[in-house]
C-alpha cells in the first residue's frame, strides 16, 4: 500500500492504456505491379536476335524532286483541261465564230492530259520487298537471299493514279516481265487477265506497266534492286 501511495496517478493512467498500434499501407495489387514493373527489368528471352531490317523493306525510290513534279503536272493539266473545255470552249461556241474554233479549243484541253496520263501512268515511285525472318538478320542474308529470289516472293509496287494519288499493287517476281513498252516509260510488266476477272467494276483495272527510272536509288545503293532486277530479267528469257 506504501509503494501505491508514492505511484503518480498520470502513470497509472499510462499503463492502464490500450497500446496503440501505427496504420500500416495498405498496398494494392495494382499498385504492387507498378512499383515491381517499374524495379524490376524483364529478363531478355534466350536465342531472340532483334531484325536489323524490317518485313518491307524499301529497295527503290525514284526521287522526291520526280515525284513531286509529276504529281503537279498532273494536277495541272486536269484543271487546264477543266479550264479549257468548261469555259472557253463554250465561250467561242456561242460566239459568232466557226464551231471549228470551239472544237480546236477543247482539244487544245484535252491533248495535253491525255499525253501526261498516258507517259506518267506506270511511273513507279516505290518498291518494297517482302522479306523472310531470315533475311532481315543482317546485310549478308539480306544479300544473299536477294541474289536467290523465289518465284513466289512479293514486292510492293507504288505508282500514282491519274490525280496523282499513290496507288499500291502487289506483285509476285515470278509474275513481271522485262519489256520496252509506252515509248519506254515502262519497263517491266504482268499479265492481269485473271486479276481483272475477279475485280469489281468500280475498283478499275489493276496495274499491268511499271516503269522503273532511277535505278541506283533505294538501300545500300541500289544493290538489292539490282539483284532482284536480273531476277526478273532471268523470267524473261524463260
Amino acid at each position: 500500500m506504501m509503494l501505491l501511495q508514492h505511484i503518480r496517478p498520470q502513470t497509472i493512467r499510462s499503463l492502464c492504456r490500450r497500446p496503440q498500434y501505427r496504420a500500416l499501407p495498405i498496398f494494392t495489387s495494382s499498385v504492387l505491379k507498378c512499383r515491381l514493373s517499374s524495379t524490376v527489368a524483364p529478363a531478355p528471352k534466350p536465342g531472340v536476335r532483334k531484325a536489323r531490317f524490317p518485313e518491307r523493306l524499301n529497295i527503290y525510290h525514284a526521287g522526291t524532286a520526280r515525284t513531286v513534279f509529276l504529281g503537279c503536272l498532273k494536277v495541272t493539266t486536269i484543271f487546264i483541261c477543266a479550264f479549257f473545255c468548261a469555259v472557253m470552249a463554250p465561250t467561242h461556241f456561242y460566239s459568232e465564230e466557226s464551231n471549228w474554233v470551239a472544237a480546236g479549243v477543247m482539244v487544245s484541253g484535252l491533248v495535253p492530259v491525255s499525253v501526261v496520263a498516258y507517259i506518267s501512268s506506270p511511273f513507279v515511285t516505290y518498291i518494297h520487298l517482302r522479306l523472310p525472318i531470315f533475311a532481315r538478320q543482317s546485310q549478308e542474308m539480306l544479300l544473299r537471299y536477294s541474289k536467290s529470289l523465289p518465284k513466289n516472293a512479293e514486292l510492293d509496287i507504288t505508282t500514282m493514279n491519274f490525280i496523282g494519288k499513290p496507288r499500291v499493287a502487289r506483285v509476285k517476281v515470278g509474275d513481271l516481265r522485262a519489256v520496252k513498252e509506252r515509248f519506254g516509260f515502262a519497263n517491266y510488266c504482268r499479265d492481269t487477265k485473271l486479276l481483272n476477272s475477279k475485280r469489281s467494276w468500280w475498283m478499275g483495272k489493276a496495274v499491268r506497266q511499271f516503269g522503273v527510272t532511277n535505278e541506283k536509288s533505294g538501300v545500300m545503293g541500289g544493290e538489292v534492286w539490282e539483284n532482284v532486277a536480273k531476277g526478273i530479267a532471268k523470267n524473261s528469257k524463260i
